[in-house]
Formats: C-alpha cells, structure tokens, sequence
C-alpha cells in the first residue's frame, strides 16, 4: 500500500490533505511511510483525529 492510499483507506481525502495539516512535504510523507511505518501511521491517525474534530 502506498503512502497516498494508507491515507485514503484511513478516510482522508488524499496524501495532500495530509501534506496540508502537517506542513510535511510530499516526499517527506513518502520517506516516512518507508522507511518509519510507525510514526507514518501515528501521522495519519493524528490527521484523521483533526478531521473529525472540525
């Protein structure tokens, strides 16, 4: 699963969504989904926690 579609399957919109919340560069996210699965995973829940709390 690609960074962009581990985002989509969380329920975010895209990986610019993410990029967007964050301030993190596309390949930023890419390097992290590779090579710090973990703390891609802690990013995406994060982002999806802001989303439902608009």
């Amino acid at each position: 699963m690609t960074a962009s579609q581990q985002a989509k399957a969380a329920g975010l919109k895209s990986l610019l969504h993410v990029q967007q919340l964050t301030g993190q560069s596309a390949q930023t996210l890419i390097n992290w989904h590779r090579d710090k699965p973990e703390l891609f995973r802690v990013v995406i829940a994060g982002c999806v926690a802001l989303t439902n709390a608009r």
